[in-house]
């Protein structure tokens, strides 16, 4: 039975599952944009997209880990621990930040400031956005694309 807080009364494990399950659909739909938009970058753009892999990787792992490993999914360090925290945070905002750079830098035909895409990057925070306005904006990149190909 669903509670207020939508927690299944007695099933906590069911909780942590879905909620890895969820996280892990998100980073890799965040993937998916960044490996798919950096082939169509500019040519005078340069990006790190090992850097985004990586970020990309650890992020979920951590995460993964923390749900697992944890049961009230916080994880707290304090003092020389605190810097691998510091780098997972980092992480994180580079995952997010990497596939919206990427898009604009395409829209714009150079690299895009971080004034130009800080809609774009809480349109993917807040899902139903990225949905709505950011998919539109890859598909018509790629039929562009597509089209050039058969041409």
């Amino acid at each position: 039975m669903l509670v207020g807080n939508t927690t299944i009364e007695g099933y906590p494990a069911v909780n942590d599952v879905l909620g890895v399950i969820g996280a892990v659909l998100f980073f890799t739909i965040l993937i998916a944009y960044g490996h798919y938009l950096y082939d169509y970058l500019p040519r005078k753009v340069e990006l790190s997209y090992n850097l985004f892999i990586i970020n990309a990787f650890l992020t979920t792992a951590t995460l993964i880990a923390v749900a697992v490993l944890t049961e009230s999914n916080e994880v707290s360090f304090t003092g020389i621990y605190a810097l691998p925290g510091f780098y997972i945070s980092y992480a994180f905002l580079h995952t997010i930040a990497f596939p919206v750079k990427v898009l604009k830098s395409i829209e714009l035909n150079r690299e895009a400031k971080f004034g130009e895409y800080i809609a774009l990057f809480f349109g993917i925070i807040f899902w139903p956005f990225c949905i709505w306005f950011i998919q539109p904006r890859v598909n018509r990149i790629a039929r562009e694309e597509q089209a050039v190909i058969e041409v």
